[in-house]
């Protein structure tokens, strides 16, 4: 490159440059550079997967847009896992509620099949109490019709 004067000193670029790489080489540096280990591995991780649809990139679109569309696919991609996570919990729920309705049915066939059981018994009970109550009325007719036949045919008392 061409020489430029500052001060009334010739600068080379190739001097400036070697300077710079002197200068960042003997300072210390300004902090530690530790691994970043605090965010989930989701987070810290790089996906190694890239969708289908992000493999291939239109020519025309410098390297801002394709990191910018790879940057939102992760975060909907990242939507996109979460909904997926989202339904097998969801299936989840409704397998644990057909299992609970399957209960419940048998638990209602259960009470029904117990309340045709008491209908049974609620009959055999009117029955005995019915032909109960009918002896007893055919023993009241039949004493009565005694009494009366006691009373037609006592003889006179006879005093002595």
């Amino acid at each position: 490159m061409g020489q430029s004067t500052t001060n009334g000193k010739a600068l080379e670029l190739a001097d400036v440059e070697q300077d710079i790489a002197q200068a960042l080489a003997e300072s210390a540096p300004l902090r530690d550079h530790r691994p970043i280990d605090f965010a989930p591995l989701k987070v810290r991780a790089a996906s190694s997967q890239m969708t289908s649809y992000l493999e291939q990139h239109p020519a025309d679109v410098d390297q801002i847009g394709k990191l910018s569309a790879e940057s939102v696919t992760a975060q909907y991609e990242g939507a996109v896992k979460a909904l997926e996570e989202m339904g097998t919990t969801l299936i989840d729920c409704v397998k644990r509620a057909e299992k609970m309705a399957a209960g419940c049915k048998d638990a209602i066939a259960y009470v029904q099949d117990t309340a045709e059981k008491y209908r049974e018994e609620a009959k055999l009970i009117l029955d005995r109490i019915e032909q109960a109550s009918m002896l007893t009325a055919e023993v009241r007719s039949v004493c009565d019709e005694m009494r009366r036949k006691m009373k037609i045919e006592k003889p006179p008392v006879q005093s002595a």
